[in-house]
């Protein structure tokens, strides 16, 4: 839950050092509610490699971390990635890295990448190159999820409906998955459109 873009990174770095869970992921039913959804919402119970870029102080991720090999958690600011260190201490497939997007985007395929709530704080041409690099590090099986706010964000003008489309029109993937309610959004993509009961090679 941070910005992507350098210029934007203050305004969280003061955010983050002034609060050590400012969003509530820890005690925010919405938060916890989200985040078991996004989840529950994943085609497959396990992955070989997790990116979760805007990884914030790591709540999600130390989610992820139990259902892969190996996690990438990135955020833009320091003082996010000191809390997401902490929480993922005991994560030893875990790795924390400072990633300003989409400059910082590692050059590797992924099974599964996670935007949470960080596509409606980049600009459009940001948001075209993080899908095309999100697109690559896919490849042919790979897994892209993101999730975001629905309401337009102070000083951003867009919701998160605009951004998902947005998205979904430079990402070019076939989409698998989508849920909305009156507070976010939350979809998938992915080359393979197998549903769930379909990779397991069986039907109810």
């Amino acid at each position: 839950m941070t910005a992507a873009v350098s210029d934007q990174m203050a305004p969280f770095e003061d955010l983050y050092r002034n609060a050590s869970d400012p969003w509530g992921t820890r005690t925010r039913w919405y938060e916890r509610r989200k985040r078991s959804l996004l989840l529950a919402a994943l085609p497959a119970e396990r992955y070989g490699s997790i990116y979760e870029a805007g990884c914030g102080t790591g709540h999600i991720s130390v989610e992820l971390a139990a259902r892969c090999d190996t996690l990438l958690a990135s955020d833009g600011s320091t003082a996010a990635l000191a809390g997401a260190s902490e929480v993922l201490a005991d994560q030893a497939n875990a790795e924390v890295a400072r990633h300003t997007l989409p400059a910082d985007w590692p050059q590797r395929r992924f099974d599964l990448i996670v935007l949470s709530e960080i596509l409606y704080f980049v600009d459009e041409a940001a948001c075209r190159t993080i899908a095309a690099a999100a697109r690559r590090s896919a490849g042919d099986a790979g897994t892209v999820v993101a999730c975001d706010w629905r309401a337009e964000i102070d000083g951003h003008g867009h919701s998160g409906d605009a951004v998902h489309r947005r998205f979904d029109a430079a990402l070019n993937l076939p989409k698998v998955f989508e849920y909305i309610d009156d507070d976010f959004i939350l979809t998938g993509w992915s080359a393979d459109e197998r549903s769930v009961a379909a990779r397991e090679g069986s039907r109810p």
